[in-house]
C-alpha cells in the first residue's frame, strides 16, 4: 500500500526485553544527571560560602560540621 509520501516502512517490534533495558537505562540515566547536578550546585554553594558571598549557608555548614 502506497500513499503520498511513498511505500510504507515495515513496522518495527519492541519485545519486553528491549523495553526493559530501554526503561533501565533511561531511569538510570535520569539518576545520574540529577546526582551530577546536585553535586555541581552543592560544590557552587559551598565554594560561594567559603568566598562570604552566601552568608547563610556559611551558617548552616557551621552548625552542621560543629566548628
Amino acid at each position: 500500500m502506497a500513499n503520498e509520501q511513498g511505500p510504507l516502512s515495515p513496522r518495527a517490534r519492541v519485545h519486553a526485553g528491549t523495553a526493559f533495558k530501554a526503561g533501565f537505562f533511561g531511569a538510570f540515566g535520569v539518576f545520574v544527571f540529577s546526582l551530577s547536578l546536585t553535586l555541581v550546585v552543592v560544590v557552587v554553594a559551598l565554594v560561594l560560602a567559603a568566598l562570604d558571598v552566601l552568608p547563610g549557608v556559611a551558617r548552616a555548614f557551621r552548625d552542621v560540621t560543629g566548628s
